[in-house]
């Protein structure tokens, strides 16, 4: 393990590196999350992936079966999201390493993870809904910023990261704009404890 990676996240997660492989809709499929927990990090994909929730319990049961890292699930937590509660339903019942919720109030979410010890990570775009999810339990925080791909948020990483580090309790993972080693330790010293990265990791032979 690199030592001068070890951060909330890390530890939080038992990873080596501070990077969650985030999940992207459509491209975070079962094969790239299974790679990415083989090689020190962890993988995250959306449950939106699968039209029937049958074929999303098979896929985290591949993955569970193929790697030995934690893995987590992206839930889409507002009410146009139909699938939802059988979503979260098989998430309990597997007991994936984490959630993320995205797009809505998590706190039902949260509500169901505690009991099993699940991780929840919150989307949040700036200060107010930061401290909403932390007073509702989540685990960290997802800054998602102006660079993201799909649900960007207003605020630069600098702008953002210090403001939710200095304003809140729980830990910081900035989600957009690092796609390389430097722009990871970048973030790092803006304060958040890891990243959620996408883009590089469409071009990868998974």
């Amino acid at each position: 393990m690199n030592r001068k990676l070890s951060t909330e996240l890390t530890d939080m997660l038992n990873i080596d590196f501070p990077i969650i492989q985030a999940p992207m809709f459509l491209v975070s499929n079962a094969k790239m999350v299974i790679e990415a927990c083989n090689s020190g990090i962890t993988g995250c994909f959306p449950a939106l992936n699968y039209r029937t929730i049958e074929e999303f319990r098979q896929a985290i049961l591949e993955v569970q079966r193929n790697c030995n890292g934690p893995i987590g699930v992206n839930l889409i937590v507002n009410k146009f999201n139909t699938k939802m509660t059988k979503q979260l339903e098989v998430c309990v019942e597997l007991n994936v390493d984490y959630i993320i919720t995205s797009l809505g109030s998590p706190k039902s979410t949260i509500e169901a993870c505690k009991q099993k010890g699940i991780k929840v990570f919150c989307d949040v775009v700036n200060l107010e809904y930061a401290k909403k999810v932390e007073a509702l339990g989540a685990d960290a925080l997802i800054a998602v910023n102006n660079q993201a791909g799909g649900h960007l948020g207003p605020m630069s990483p600098e702008e953002l990261i210090p403001l939710l580090v200095q304003n809140c309790n729980i830990p910081v993972i900035s989600a957009g704009g690092v796609s390389d080693g430097y722009q990871l330790e970048k973030v790092l010293a803006l304060g958040a404890c890891g990243v959620s990265i996408g883009t590089p990791f469409i071009a990868t032979h998974e």
